[in-house]
């Protein structure tokens, strides 16, 4: 049978750091969230070091940026229609499971970009991997986290777990393009797939415990019922991300030619970021967490539209800067009314945390499809060279990180 994980003590733990400090720390943080806070620090080191490199690697290769794009629309447009079976998934054997599942997925992704030189086909191939990964890794994650974090102090929880994952956005990077410019781009690929492995290890020590409802695939298609509406033009939103990934990295290395340079200039705006993301997970905790949403959209969408006029280290620097701490402002509040509804729905017995991830992974899908639609027409009008196609990439970013304030 499940066993229910007994809280930590956390405060004692604390006890020893100044008063000030402890304020912006959780104190109540369940076995197995302090087990998901360890594999999601390894993975994010893994991201961090390859993940802004992977649309450079794929564009160095040869492949356009339209190809680019359509490659990330294979991946959102599968990720709609195979989402329910990896909620499916980890309903039935576990949440734990299908992060396993997906960490050994996303391995097998990144062999498949190596052998794309060899085996061009692997570009079509890898891209239906990724999905794959998706749908079992994020939905076990998302659920975990939801089913087990501590109620009146989510958003502490999630702004520890983010200062935590970017900690390493701080070194990765800089590590990353270290490697690709000393070794090339396979080392860094063998690497961060022994370290999706290795992210398993934690959750093996405390046996897991889940909600084991089942879940309808029909349920997917929820979203767009009259009562859902207003968030799933929130989670719109998150098209913007989809340009972080694949616009700006793009962007950023033909005006800052050293990958070592753009690996460092990641990692210090996100060093930066992190004792604001603790303090907006404190004041998020204690006030009106929507207030702080509005504000962070407005600043974000602002900071999309200032990337027009930077041509130079400095202004990327500081506008990078800039934008992380304001995402941290929408992420923190996002995720934090998030987890509580998903709780309380199942609380009350309406319907299952997988349901509610399903729903809020769905929203975030269509507005990545949305956007690389918006990219491949973009594209279709302005070459790659000229700044026209850069210019509506990003008032289209800053459009749609206006959605987010609306998620309630």
């Amino acid at each position: 049978m499940p066993i229910n994980p007994q809280p930590i003590k956390t405060k004692k733990r604390f006890s020893k750091l100044p008063k000030f400090i402890r304020a912006f720390l959780p104190y109540k943080m369940k076995r197995q969230v302090k087990e998901l806070f360890v594999a999601s620090i390894i993975v994010n080191f893994a991201l961090a070091m390859v993940q802004i490199f992977e649309p450079i690697y794929l564009h160095q290769m040869g492949y356009s940026l339209i190809k680019i794009a359509f490659f990330y629309l294979i991946v959102y447009v599968l990720y709609f229609f195979l989402l329910p079976f990896g909620a499916k998934f980890a309903n039935k054997y576990g949440y734990e499971n299908g992060m396993f599942l997906g960490s050994a997925l996303y391995v097998i992704f990144y062999i498949s970009l190596f052998l794309i030189p060899v085996y061009p086909i692997l570009f079509y191939i890898s891209a239906v991997i990724y999905t794959l990964q998706k749908i079992f890794y994020w939905t076990g994650f998302m659920a975990d986290f939801a089913h087990n974090s501590e109620e009146g102090e989510e958003a502490r929880e999630i702004s520890s777990v983010n200062v935590s994952n970017a900690l390493m956005f701080i070194l990765g990077p800089v590590i990353g393009g270290l490697i690709i410019t000393y070794f090339g781009f396979p080392v860094l690929f063998l690497i961060v797939s022994i370290l999706f492995l290795v992210s398993n290890i934690p959750m093996l020590l405390t046996k897991e415990d889940f909600d084991q409802r089942g879940y309808k695939y029909i349920r997917i298609f929820d979203i767009f019922r009259k009562k859902n509406l207003k968030n799933l033009l929130a989670c719109i939103g998150y098209a913007e991300e989809l340009i972080v990934m694949v616009i700006w990295p793009i962007f950023m290395s033909i005006i800052i030619v050293s990958y070592s340079k753009i690996g460092a200039l990641i990692g210090i705006a996100t060093a930066i970021t992190l004792l604001v993301t603790l303090y907006i997970g404190k004041i998020c905790d204690k006030d009106d967490k929507r207030k702080v949403l509005r504000f962070g959209s407005i600043i974000y969408s602002l900071t999309w539209l200032i990337r027009i006029f930077t041509r130079t280290i400095i202004p990327i620097f500081l506008i990078d800067t800039t934008s992380k701490i304001s995402k941290a402002s929408i992420d923190v509040p996002i995720r934090a009314i998030f987890h509580k509804k998903a709780r309380d729905g199942k609380r009350k017995n309406n319907n299952s945390i997988m349901e509610n991830v399903v729903n809020y992974e769905a929203g975030l899908i269509i507005g990545k499809i949305l956007a690389c639609l918006v990219i491949i027409v973009v594209i279709l009008i302005f070459s790659l060279e000229d700044d026209g196609g850069f210019v509506i990439s990003f008032v289209f970013a800053g459009l749609t990180s206006l959605l987010y304030m609306l998620y309630k």
